[in-house]
C-alpha cells in the first residue's frame, strides 16, 4: 500500500495538536520505522536509549492493536513519563496502527480516544481515495484536507467549519452548489443544514429548507432511507424535483451527485454536489464523496457525544435546569460585560421538604422538585435564569431589575406561585418556600458575593419561620462581617487561651445551700470583650469545632473543681457540663471522661453530664449506650431543657438519668401562667415516679421560688439567686450558705 506522507501529515498534525501529543505515527505491524510521522520524541527531549525504548514500545503497541482490531483504542504507559495510545489501521493488504505519544502522566480522556478512533477511520478514507484518478487532481489530498479540517471541530465551530468544507468541495469539483442535509425524525423531514454558496434570494417559505418525507417529490421521499449514491441528470424524468429546485433557486435544470450519511442502520442525511445544467459524475468523484460523507458521520457522532457531555456538565439531571457551574459561568459573563448590570439574584429554598421525603418517599419528593422547578421556570421571563444548586435549593437571576422593591415584588409572586398545591403521585402536596434577594448595586459585585449575600438573606428568611422574602441590606451585611470575624478568630481562640469558663450556681430552695455549679463557656474576644455562648456557638457548630471546644470545657471544668477542692474546705459539691450530641456518641467519650476523673482526682459523683432532651430523642439508641457507660463510671446524668423534646414515658424509662432540668420557658412566667404551673407539676410528678430529682432553670423572681416549692421542685438556678460567676467568685457563694428563699 503506497502512502503519501505529505497527504497524511496534516491529518496527523491535527490529531496530535487536538490531543496535546508530542508525536503521531502511522506504522505497519511488521515494520520498524513509522511510514508517516508528525512530531518526534527526540524533539521533545527524549534521547539515547530512551528513543530506542520508545520505538520498541510503539511497535509493541502496534502489534497489540492489530491483534485486537475492532476492540477500540489501546493505551500503554510502558515508558516512564510518557503515555501511548494506539488504534488499528487496516486497508486492503495494509495492517498497522495510528499511535500517539504524550509526555507526562495525565490519563487519556474519552475525547482523546474518540479523536484517535476518528483519525483511524479518516486515514483509511485517505488511503482509499489515493487510488482514485481524478480530472481535478489528487482526491487523497482533498480527503486528507477535509479530515484535518474536521479533526478538531467542536460544537462551537461546527457550522463555520462545515461551510468551509462545503466550499472546498464545490470549488474542487467545479460544482455550482454543494449542500448538506440532515434527516430530522422529530420533524419527519429532510432539513437543509448548509449550502455553498448560500443563495442570495431565499423564498419564504423556502421549498428547499425543510422538506417533509411524505412529500410528493420522489427524490426527497427517497433520501430518507438512501443507502447508496444517487445520480440525477436532466431528462431523467424527475420533473417534480427539478421544479422544486427551480422554485428555490431559479435554476431550471440541474445535475446532482448525492451520497448518504450512514451510521449503522440509519441514514443521517445526504451530502450532495449540484451542477447547473447537465454533467457526468465519475465513479472516482462519487467514491471521494462517500469517503468524505463517512468523515461527516463520524464528526456528527463526536459532536453529539461532546454536546451530551456538555449538557450533563451544565444541567441538573433531575430537573433539566442549569446547575451551579452553568449558573456561575453565565453570571460571570454578564458581570464581566457590565459590572453594574441591573439584575437581582434570588436564592430560594423549600420549607420542610424533608417531611415529604420521610412520609411519601424520595420518588414522590423528586417528582415534587421537578414540579417546583417547572413552576419557577414558568414564573419568570424567558431571558431570566433559573438553576438548581442542590436538593431543594434554587437560584434565580432576574435581568433588568433596577430596584429592590421590584425584586421583592417579583420574589413574592414566585413565592405565591410555588405555594399552590401540586398533584404528585395521587397526593396534593403544598409547601411554602423562603427566598433571599440581593440586587446588584452601585458597587460592582462578584458572583460569589451576590450568591453569598442572597444566602444570608435566605437564612434570615428561614429564621423568621419560612414562607417569607428577605432582601439583603446593610444590617445583614454587618451580620456577615461579624460572622466572618467570629469564624476567622474562633479557629485559633482555643489554642490562644481566649476561652473562659463561668459557673452558674444551683441552689436548694429550702435552705439556700449551693448544690452544684453549671459550667458555661465564654469567649474573651480580643476586640469585643467577653461574649456569651449564644454569640458564637452556632458558628462553632458550623465550622466543626464543637468536639474540640466541648472537650476543652469538660477538662477545664474538672481542672477547676480539683483546684477548688485543694484551696477551699467548702468547694462546690459538683460541676455540671453540657455535652453536644456529637461528643456524646463519639467512640471514646466514656474513656475520655474516665481519664479526666483519674487525672484530676475527682470522684465520679462530683461530675455531672447534661444533655438536651432533643439530643436524647434524636439518637436515643447511641445515646443510651454512652449513658450506660457513664452510669457505669458513677457520673451524674441530667436531661437539660426537659419538656421541649417530646420524649415519651417509655423512652424516659430506658434512660439511666438522675435529674430532669425543667426548661426555663415553663419557669419564667410560672406564677402567672396556670398552663406553665400544670406542666411543671406534671414534670415533678413524673420525676417522682421515676425516682428522679428536678432542677428548675431560669428562676428570675421570688414568686417563681414560692411556686416551685409549692409544687415540690426544691432545686433551681437562675438570675434571682445568682448570675454566672467567674471561678474565683464561686467559692464566696459556697462559703456563705444562704437562708431559705421562700417569701414570707
Amino acid at each position: 500500500m503506497k502512502m503519501d506522507p505529505e497527504t497524511m501529515q496534516p491529518l496527523l498534525q491535527s490529531l496530535a495538536e487536538a490531543t496535546e501529543s508530542i508525536s503521531a505515527d502511522i506504522l505497519a505491524v511488521e515494520g520498524g520505522m513509522p511510514i508517516v510521522s508528525w512530531g518526534s520524541a527526540a524533539a521533545a527531549g527524549v534521547g539515547g536509549a530512551g528513543i530506542s525504548a520508545m520505538r520498541d514500545a510503539i511497535r509493541e503497541l502496534t502489534a497489540l492493536v492489530v491483534q485486537q482490531a475492532g476492540d477500540g483504542t489501546v493505551e500503554s504507559s510502558a515508558i516512564p513519563g510518557y503515555q501511548l495510545l494506539g488504534t488499528a489501521l487496516t486497508h486492503h493488504d495494509f495492517r498497522g496502527s495510528v499511535c500517539l505519544v504524550r509526555a507526562g502522566t495525565r490519563e487519556w480522556s474519552e475525547e482523546d480516544r474518540r479523536l484517535l478512533g476518528m483519525a483511524g477511520s479518516l486515514c483509511a478514507a485517505v488511503m482509499e481515495t489515493s487510488e482514485m484518478p481524478s480530472q481535478h487532481g489528487r482526491l487523497d489530498a482533498l480527503v486528507s484536507y477535509v479530515a484535518s479540517e474536521l479533526m478538531a471541530v467542536t460544537a462551537t465551530d461546527l457550522a463555520e467549519t462545515t461551510y468551509r468544507v462545503l466550499g472546498e468541495l464545490g470549488r474542487y469539483f467545479e460544482a455550482d452548489t454543494c449542500l448538506l442535509r440532515h434527516n430530522d425524525p422529530s420533524l419527519k423531514a429532510s432539513v437543509l443544514v448548509d449550502e455553498w454558496p448560500r443563495r442570495e434570494n431565499v423564498p419564504d417559505p423556502d421549498p428547499l429548507g425543510v422538506v417533509p418525507w411524505d412529500t410528493d417529490d420522489p427524490i426527497f421521499a427517497m433520501i430518507k432511507d438512501l443507502r447508496d449514491p444517487f445520480i440525477l441528470r436532466p431528462g431523467d424524468g424527475q420533473q417534480d424535483y427539478q421544479d422544486r429546485v427551480e422554485a428555490g433557486s431559479g435554476i431550471p435544470q440541474v445535475s446532482m451527485a448525492t451520497v448518504p450519511l450512514i451510521q449503522g442502520e440509519t441514514t443521517r442525511g445526504v451530502l450532495g454536489l449540484i451542477h447547473f445544467g447537465d454533467r457526468i459524475w465519475t465513479r472516482a468523484e462519487v467514491r471521494a464523496l462517500r469517503a468524505i460523507a463517512s468523515l461527516l458521520v463520524q464528526l456528527d457522532a463526536r459532536v453529539a457525544a461532546e454536546e451530551s457531555l456538555h449538557h450533563h456538565a451544565y444541567h441538573d439531571e433531575l430537573t433539566g435546569l442549569w446547575n451551579r457551574r452553568a449558573f456561575v459561568e453565565d453570571l460571570n459573563e454578564v458581570l464581566a460585560a457590565d459590572p453594574r448590570a441591573p439584575l437581582a439574584v434570588l436564592f430560594a429554598d423549600m420549607d420542610r421538604l424533608k417531611t415529604v421525603n420521610d412520609v411519601l418517599g424520595h420518588t414522590v419528593g423528586d417528582h415534587f422538585i421537578q414540579g417546583v422547578a417547572q413552576r419557577l421556570r414558568d414564573s419568570v421571563r424567558p431571558n431570566d435564569v433559573v438553576a438548581r444548586l442542590a436538593g431543594d435549593e434554587f437560584v434565580i437571576v432576574l435581568h433588568d431589575i433596577a430596584s429592590t422593591s421590584a425584586a421583592e415584588r417579583a420574589a413574592r409572586r414566585i413565592l405565591d406561585r410555588v405555594a399552590v398545591p401540586l398533584e404528585v403521585g395521587g397526593h396534593a402536596i403544598s409547601r411554602s418556600a423562603s427566598i433571599g434577594v440581593v440586587v446588584n448595586g452601585d458597587m460592582p459585585s462578584t458572583v460569589d458575593e451576590l450568591l453569598g449575600n442572597a444566602d444570608v438573606a435566605l437564612l434570615e428568611a428561614k429564621e423568621r419561620g419560612g414562607d417569607s422574602v428577605v432582601v439583603f441590606n446593610d444590617d445583614l451585611r454587618s451580620k456577615i462581617l461579624v460572622r466572618a470575624d467570629l469564624e476567622l478568630r474562633l479557629r485559633s481562640a482555643i489554642s490562644n487561651n481566649e476561652m473562659r469558663l463561668y459557673f452558674q450556681p444551683e441552689f436548694d430552695l429550702r435552705d439556700g445551700r449551693m448544690t452544684g455549679v453549671e459550667a458555661l463557656v465564654r469567649w474573651q474576644h480580643p476586640e469585643r470583650g467577653l461574649l456569651a455562648a449564644e454569640a458564637f456557638i452556632s458558628v462553632i457548630e458550623e465550622i466543626n469545632l464543637s468536639a474540640e471546644l466541648g472537650r476543652w470545657v469538660l477538662e477545664e471544668a474538672c481542672r477547676q473543681l480539683a483546684a477548688w477542692k485543694r484551696t477551699s474546705p467548702v468547694p462546690p459539691p459538683l460541676v455540671r457540663v453540657n455535652i453536644s450530641a456529637g461528643e456524646l456518641i463519639s467512640a471514646d467519650f466514656v474513656g475520655f471522661v474516665a481519664t479526666l476523673l483519674g487525672r484530676y482526682g475527682l470522684a465520679p459523683a462530683e461530675l455531672g453530664i447534661e444533655i438536651t432532651e432533643s439530643t436524647v430523642m434524636r439518637d436515643i439508641d447511641d445515646v443510651q449506650a454512652t449513658l450506660n457507660g457513664l452510669r457505669g463510671l458513677g457520673v451524674t446524668l441530667a436531661i437539660d431543657d426537659f419538656g421541649t423534646g417530646y420524649s415519651s414515658l417509655a423512652q424516659l424509662k430506658q434512660l439511666p438519668v438522675d435529674i430532669l432540668k425543667i426548661d426555663r420557658s415553663f419557669v419564667s412566667a410560672l406564677a402567672e401562667s396556670s398552663g406553665d404551673r400544670a406542666i411543671v407539676a406534671a414534670i415533678v410528678r413524673l420525676a417522682e415516679a421515676f425516682n428522679l430529682t428536678t432542677v428548675a432553670e431560669g428562676v428570675e423572681d421570688p414568686a417563681a421560688v414560692t411556686t416551685l416549692l409549692d409544687l415540690g421542685c426544691y432545686r433551681a438556678q437562675g438570675f434571682f439567686m445568682s448570675k454566672p460567676l467567674p471561678a474565683q467568685v464561686v467559692l464566696e457563694q459556697a462559703r456563705n450558705p444562704g437562708v431559705p428563699l421562700r417569701m414570707v
